[in-house]
Formats: structure tokens, sequence, C-alpha cells
């Protein structure tokens, strides 16, 4: 029996080549076989649940973040330069994910391009402050870092305010 043709008793015949020994399904005649237009219509039926899936990713990610700003001093006067964070505490039942923006004159906002807003409950504030960046000085010395306040975050529509005064006993060493 050649390769090419098709037996009347079964599927199956032994193909030719570096597949000999190994048997292979071979339709018979009269089976249906695909024509050129499955494919396509297959396609369209699978569509509108393709579309669904790429839907369903769509929309809001996470929880609602809400904007905050104020101010930051040091032993009373506005620090030029530094970062805040607003972490949710976890010791009082608030998880997710962090808020964050940069301190410049003694000012922060989370509503700037590359900030963060917060998520709404109890927060733990992480400051860390100094000078004004200085193209001069690779490394400015920090007048403090990390110094840690708490607040509660309870959203009334617009940018909550919290203006932050960190103390001197909070001073870098």
């Amino acid at each position: 029996m050649s390769p090419d043709s098709f037996s009347q008793t079964g599927p199956v015949a032994s193909a030719p080549g570096f597949m000999s020994g190994v048997e292979r399904a071979r339709p018979t005649p009269g089976s249906p076989r695909r024509k050129p237009g499955d494919l396509h219509r297959i396609a369209l039926l699978c569509l509108p649940g393709i579309i669904a899936a790429a839907f369903a990713g769509c929309g809001p990610r996470g929880p609602e973040r809400f904007q905050l700003a104020g101010t930051v001093t040091f032993a009373g006067k506005p620090v030029p330069s530094g970062l805040i964070r607003f972490e949710p505490d976890a010791s009082r039942g608030n998880h997710g994910p962090v808020g964050y923006a940069a301190i410049k004159d003694g000012r922060y906002t989370t509503d700037t391009k590359g900030c963060k807003g917060a998520l709404e409950g109890p927060l733990v504030v992480f400051m860390t402050g100094g000078p004004a960046p200085d193209p001069k000085v690779e490394m400015p010395t920090m007048w403090f870092c990390d110094y840690a306040s708490s607040i509660t975050l309870e959203p009334k529509g617009g940018a909550a305010t919290f203006d932050f005064d960190v103390p001197t006993s909070a001073s870098a060493r």
C-alpha cells in the first residue's frame, strides 16, 4: 500500500521517510475535510469572546485613591526638598498601595504628575527632607529621614489638607 492511498479498512497507514515506523491518521474517502473558509468562521465565532476578555481588564485598577496636599516644616521653617509617602496603617486594619509626593519649598500635593494619591482610612505618613538640590553636591545631607506621623484620611470631596511640623528631635544623625 502506498502512503498516498487510503485504506478501506481503517484510517491509519504507515508514513514514508523520516516518519517510517510511525503511524499517522489519514482521512477515509468521504470523510469531511476542512475547507479554507472554516478557519475564518471559527475566528469569527471566537471574536466576541476575545473582545469580551480584553475589555474585562479595562476600567479602574485597585482601590480608590484620594488627593492630599499641605505643608511640611522642620523646626517651624518650610522644608526646601524631600519626599512624603502615605502607607496604609496595617496595625489599624488598613491595607493597600502606598501614596506619595515630592516636597518642594515646604509644600506637597499628590495631584502632580508622577505622584499617587492615598487610600482612605488610617495612614502612617513617612517624611524625608533636606536642603534644596544643589548640582555641585552629589549626595546632600538630609535634615530628617523617615520621620513618621499618623493620620486618618476621611475624604469629603477635593484634596484633603494635612500640614506637618517635623520637630528638631527627628534630625538625621
